[in-house]
């Protein structure tokens, strides 16, 4: 995955409506820190670095490279474990 990726939930994960848990197949995910914020970008429509530009206009103040480490690092790691695809 890079910047240019574009990814979404894969088939059979979503988010909870009321807690901060992401649904999959195998049971729940609990989300930490912006991790929330960031899910719920995942549209199949934006690429990554639309979605880090999104979040940076909510989070000022935060340094625009760390927010993109951040961003890339949780959804290459969630790729993995086969939450998200692009």
């Amino acid at each position: 995955m890079d910047m240019n990726s574009i990814p979404g939930l894969a088939p059979g994960c979503r988010l909870h409506p009321t807690q901060d848990v992401l649904l999959i197949p195998e049971g729940t995910l609990k989300l930490n820190g912006p991790t929330r914020d960031i899910l719920t970008r995942l549209d199949g429509r934006r690429s990554v670095t639309a979605i880090v530009d999104d979040l940076l206009q909510g989070y000022s103040g935060a340094n625009d490279d760390e927010v993109r480490r951040d961003v890339l690092g949780l959804l290459e790691r969630l790729e993995q474990r086969g939450v998200v695809r692009t």
